[in-house]
């Protein structure tokens, strides 16, 4: 887990089109990811430039620092270690993504689950070596009994945690980028950008036109298994006002007697989705909401996530494998309102 933010680079891109406009950069690495911004505007001054490469920096350690379970002195990190029935505060932000979260945990029914971790590492993912042999009936009940996002009580008034039973632990990792993306962009909001870019770990949310006067082109990738390193376009999306955020399980999993072990667990049943959903991309108006969705719909598999996705109105966008490997694509009613039908790369 990288635990600082490891460089800040900027330059301007002079465009060739009227008035002269820029597009101004912001690039680095943080939460073992990369992250990005693309800020278009004109005359931008060094001084301003140097602000917000600080605001970006700020934002991003806070994250880093406050939502990571590896971050010794960190709220997260803090909760963890803390005993059961005691009373833990946290700041606002975390508090904010912690109820978030609860609220995609019940929206999804619990596929989307915080506390899963105790499930991932018992399936040998989250750096582990990959098993040998699958986890005991016995083995499964132990780690769910630790597992259980009801086992958070939150007091939002009053900025506290308390864990329910001791041992429960949370990452923020299917969350915590969302919310990264969100705090840059309402950081450049408050600072007067209206036309920008910004993605952490492939997580994006955009605003305004492009440096060519156009909605932003965002990429979504076609899945691909592990040794294979070409990355293929399957859809490109126009995006303005809005996040987009990806999940899929083709990139971490393990083989076991010819079998197909997903790094995606289900909270509820405490094993790998056996589904055949390799890809999920949501488009909400906030990240945070996006990325957390799209890992829970990633859990339900297609048939249960349109249902939640049309009944919210959310715009959602699957790619499910077939027995010989072929991909079928599926969309929810707001993402066919957005986008029409607009035809594949491939």
């Amino acid at each position: 887990m990288s635990l600082v933010l490891l460089a800040i680079a900027f330059k301007l891109l002079w465009g060739k089109q009227a008035a002269d406009v820029e597009t101004l950069i912001f690039s680095g690495n943080t939460m073992s990811t990369s992250w990005q911004v693309k800020i278009v505007g004109h005359d931008f001054q060094e001084d301003h430039n140097r602000r917000l490469a600080d605001i970006l920096k700020d934002r991003l350690d806070f994250v880093n620092r406050e939502m990571s379970p590896y971050f010794e002195g960190g709220d997260i990190y803090r909760l963890n270690a803390a005993e059961a029935d005691t009373p833990l505060q946290v700041h606002e932000e975390v508090m904010q993504v912690l109820k978030r979260a609860v609220e995609i945990s019940e929206l999804t029914g619990g596929a989307f689950d915080v506390t899963v971790g105790p499930l991932i590492r018992l399936w040998g993912f989250h750096g582990k070596k990959a098993r040998t042999s699958i986890p005991s009936d016995d083995e499964i009940a132990d780690a769910k009994s630790l597992v259980g996002y009801q086992h958070l009580n939150l007091d939002v008034q009053n900025n506290t945690v308390t864990k329910a039973i001791d041992g429960l632990d949370v990452d923020l990792s299917a969350i915590a980028k969302g919310r990264a993306v969100d705090m840059v962009a309402e950081a450049l909001d408050a600072a007067g950008e209206s036309r920008y870019m910004v993605e952490v770990g492939g997580e994006i949310r955009c605003k305004g036109k492009n440096d060519k006067d156009m909605d932003w082109r965002i990429g979504i990738e076609r899945p691909a298994e592990s040794n294979d390193l070409q990355r293929r376009v399957k859809r490109v999306l126009p995006i303005s006002g809005l996040s987009l955020a990806t999940s899929g399980d083709y990139r971490s999993f393990y083989m076991l007697n010819h079998k197909r072990y997903s790094h995606t667990i289900d909270p509820r049943t405490g094993r790998p989705v056996e589904h055949g959903l390799a890809s999920v991309s949501v488009l909400t108006g906030d990240c945070t909401t996006a990325d957390a969705l799209a890992t829970g719909f990633t859990v339900l598999g297609v048939k249960e996530s349109i249902a939640i996705a049309d009944k919210e109105k959310v715009a959602a966008y699957f790619m499910e494998r077939d027995h010989s490997g072929e991909f079928s694509t599926f969309s929810s009613r707001a993402f066919d309102t957005m986008f029409g039908n607009i035809e594949d790369m491939e």
